[in-house]
């Protein structure tokens, strides 16, 4: 089955809408957009800052995944790659903050708190801008390792179907999402994020994905419950 089959697609929009999280946009000290094989989040990012909602954006994000499922291709960064994205949409190189070593989502909190820190940036709000569905795994961890700061998650606006449909690779996003949504289950007891409650729909609906396959970016040792 393939991600547009009547039964993955049920099963895709119900974990779309549990792993999408966002909050209104307000003024805040900082943008930090987390890195990913996604850029689109750097248009929004540079969205974000065009219309004044913080002086600064934080790109993060490594050369990370290598040969594996979540790797980009790019000879760069992320947050190269994302600065890049940024400035062609009108953020100029001075508004840029790049924290260029991030492997991971805790990374991209733990060092990009370092870099606004160095910069000089008394963060008391931070807008968060991630792919749609990272946004609510981003909050988890972001509130696990920057407590002190006002969180706002933000992305794009665009149905799953549309952004699926746009992906060069839906089968290796949805990988990816079922992924993520694992880590929602059991980085909590790790104490990798702060806990979200999964509803049981979710889980179940999980649980429908990973028995369709999508089980590649699933953590070794931790089952689906």
């Amino acid at each position: 089955m393939a991600w547009h089959d009547p039964v993955i697609a049920d099963a895709l929009r119900a974990a779309w809408d549990y792993m999408r999280l966002t909050h209104p946009a307000e003024p805040a000290d900082a943008i930090l957009t987390l890195g990913s094989f996604d850029p689109r989040a750097a248009v929004h990012a540079a969205r974000l800052w065009r219309s004044g909602f913080a002086p600064v954006v934080i790109m993060s994000g490594g050369i990370a995944h290598r040969d594996g499922l979540l790797d980009t291709g790019w000879d760069k960064s992320e947050a190269e790659v994302f600065a890049d994205v940024a400035m062609a949409e009108g953020v100029p190189a001075a508004a840029l903050l790049l924290e260029d070593r991030a492997q991971n989502t805790g990374d991209n909190f733990t060092f990009s708190k370092a870099v606004a820190r160095r910069a000089g940036l008394d963060v008391r709000r931070l807008i968060v801008v991630a792919k749609p569905y990272m946004t609510r795994r981003g909050y988890a961890t972001g509130a696990k390792i920057w407590p002190q700061v006002d969180l706002l998650m933000q992305c794009e606006e665009i149905d799953v179907v549309d952004y699926f449909k746009r992906e060069t690779n839906p089968e290796r996003t949805l990988q990816a999402l079922v992924g993520d949504l694992h880590r929602m289950i059991v980085y909590p007891r790790l104490g990798f994020q702060i806990e979200q409650p999964v509803p049981s729909a979710v889980v179940d609906t999980f649980k429908r994905l990973v028995a369709a396959g999508y089980d590649r970016r699933l953590l070794a040792g931790y089952g689906t419950g």
